[in-house]
């Protein structure tokens, strides 16, 4: 006897199948238990499917040329530290036992970092993975970040436990530099403090050479707006809002005051003479034809004085500041109120105009008037 098949069978035949797969599904015979495990061939077939779509989705991505930069080391190890180590352990520090637990259990990236290139591990950072546990990038947008994490992770499993700690919690690891931040502090504005320092230091001036940007000397006003558009979202940061948001808005304004009170203390920095000059008329003329201001007009003595929600410029890190001007023309910033004006004119600056203003304000000690 032969059966034929045609549409009306097999549209029978996949409604019967599905109405089993639903009736299975109901009766909770299937097991979700993360305890019981994959079988090897499920475990095989997973992990190979997310293999080829990060390796697919990876192939547009140019990585950097330097991965190996001290900055991008320190930016990545903060983070890790509080967002990855409890899941993925770090040098001298195991695998929380609760996590190995879960299915599948992240790896150990110390001791099986994985043969992933450069741009798939960052795929993986800025997007996640789907059914797994593993968080896209809060802020995916800033690629500046997550290359930030790539770097560190390329050279985290080489890595001695003391360094480690180094990058990750600033010279003073551990209980000093957490008191050292938080004196004069109270309560939860002392919790949030041991963030802030450990990357900032207690004094606001940053460490690793550039890889943090100098807070000292900012005004109470700027630096409470800042903390709260990173808590609230508005400033895009996978680094910054993380512990902004888990700190109340009172303990802020407290962090905020105390770096306030903290003296300036200028970068010393050099630049060609040509950058230089080209930085200072952008900053005192701007450019007319382009619809730029003049810089000073807001970020000068003056402007200073009058409005104390216009961040302090002068004695910053050049490279911070060329950054943020990228980060406003590509539309990826964020930030106070102030924030759709500077996203119009950082889109009018050339790059080059953009890295000559930056340099130039990088080596001013004091506000320049106008």
């Amino acid at each position: 006897m032969t059966l034929r098949l045609t549409l009306r069978r097999l549209a029978l035949g996949l409604a019967v199948l599905l109405l089993g797969g639903l009736l299975f599904a109901w009766s909770g015979l299937f097991s979700v238990r993360a305890s019981s495990g994959h079988w090897p061939v499920t475990g095989w077939f997973l992990h190979w499917v997310m293999q080829n779509s990060v390796r697919t989705d990876a192939l547009p991505v140019a990585a950097p040329e330097d991965l190996s930069s001290p900055a991008l080391l320190a930016r990545g190890a903060g983070h890790y530290a509080t967002g990855c180590a409890p899941c993925h352990g770090a040098p001298g520090q195991p695998q929380d036992p609760v996590v190995r637990q879960s299915l599948p259990a992240p790896p150990p990236l110390v001791d099986e970092p994985g043969d992933w290139t450069p741009a798939e591990r960052f795929r993986i950072v800025q997007h996640g993975v789907r059914y797994s546990g593993m968080p896209a990038w809060v802020a995916p947008e800033r690629a500046d970040e997550v290359w930030a994490m790539v770097a560190f992770l390329q050279a985290m499993p080489d890595m001695p436990p003391e360094e480690y700690r180094r990058l990750a919690y600033g010279p003073q690891a551990g209980g000093e530099a957490q008191a050292a931040g938080a004196a004069g502090l109270r309560g939860l504005a002392r919790d949030g403090m041991a963030d802030c320092a450990r990357c900032h230091g207690p004094d606001g001036r940053g460490r690793d050479n550039e890889a943090f940007p100098v807070l000292s000397g900012q005004s109470e006003t700027y630096l409470a707006q800042a903390l709260t558009a990173f808590a609230q979202g508005r400033r895009h940061s996978g680094i910054m809002q993380p512990p902004a948001a888990r700190t109340e808005a009172a303990a802020l304004r407290e962090i905020a005051a105390h770096y306030a009170r903290q003296p300036a203390f200028p970068v010393p920095q050099a630049a060609d003479p040509g950058l230089l000059a080209e930085g200072e008329r952008i900053a005192r003329e701007g450019i007319p034809a382009e619809g730029v201001p003049a810089c000073l007009s807001c970020h000068g003595a003056a402007a200073l004085a009058r409005n104390p929600a216009y961040p302090r410029l002068h004695g910053q890190h050049a490279s911070y500041l060329e950054n943020q001007l990228a980060l406003w023309r590509e539309g990826q910033r964020g930030g106070g109120p102030f924030n759709e004006l500077m996203h119009t004119i950082a889109e009018r600056l050339a790059p080059d105009q953009a890295k000559a203003a930056a340099a130039w304000f990088a080596t001013r000690r004091e506000a320049p008037e106008q």
